[in-house]
């Protein structure tokens, strides 16, 4: 029986969002559909499995990321490549900006980047925190935004989303945009955590993952999942619709 293979890297250290909520979502979907799947923790100075299908990375504030950073840098050969072959990669605020070319801050300090994801980033003294709407071409997405940052795609192409209601993390044109894919790799600043709101997002993962791996992807079953999933999404678009969105300076 075919068995996908799911690390959760810096458990620990970066995953204060609720991020191991995105792991079980991604656990959840494969197992509506039939499929197995393990997942490992790994943290600093551990090694990834051989056969890795899916990489999850959560979020965590600047001194996290400098706790990380040396073991993060010199895993940038291997999660490029990782990339490369296709397998998939889920990352949000903090790592998210860490996969990035540099992270610029406030004090005009720098924090070096792995650059296997087409941006880089600069701290802002504008807070955006509140819900956030964001439509992709693969599925309609809905969280929150609590980040104080600002990206530059280097490459337009890998923009992923536009921004419906909320600030998102860089320019579009004359729009917003939030989320950011490199092949099957897909990065952003929507939290809360963001797949078990959005099964959808989580199924492009998934798919990604069978695609690569040759499995005839199979519907997922009706569970209740899908039904909490509907009713927080439901609740948050009449939030934003009756309370608006605001930011908080720094």
């Amino acid at each position: 029986m075919t068995q996908i293979s799911i690390v959760q890297l810096y458990p620990a250290e970066l995953g204060i969002t609720g991020d191991r909520g995105n792991v079980r979502t991604l656990e959840e979907r494969l197992r509506a559909r039939g499929i197995e799947s393990t997942t490992t923790l790994v943290g600093v100075g551990e090694r990834l499995p051989d056969d890795v299908d899916i990489v999850v990375i959560g979020n965590g504030p600047l001194s996290a990321l400098r706790g990380v950073h040396a073991d993060f840098l010199a895993r940038a050969d291997e999660l490029r490549a990782l990339i490369a072959d296709d397998r998939a990669l889920f990352a949000v605020g903090g790592s998210a900006e860490m996969l990035g070319e540099r992270i610029d801050l406030t004090d005009g300090d720098s924090v070096t980047g792995l650059g296997v994801m087409p941006y880089r980033v600069a701290r802002t003294r504008d807070r955006r925190v509140g819900y956030i709407t964001v439509r992709t071409q693969d599925a309609a997405v809905v969280g929150f935004e609590d980040h104080a940052s600002e990206w530059t795609l280097t490459d337009e192409a890998a923009a992923y989303g536009t921004v419906v209601a909320g600030r998102g993390s860089y320019a579009r044109g004359t729009a917003r945009g939030e989320f950011v894919r490199h092949r099957n790799a897909v990065t952003g600043n929507v939290q809360g955590p963001v797949l078990p709101l959005n099964p959808a997002l989580a199924d492009v993962l998934v798919g990604a993952v069978a695609t690569r791996r040759g499995l005839e992807l199979p519907a997922a079953a009706a569970s209740s999942f899908d039904e909490y999933a509907k009713g927080a999404r439901d609740a948050i678009e009449r939030f934003i619709h009756d309370k608006g969105f605001k930011t908080i300076q720094l």
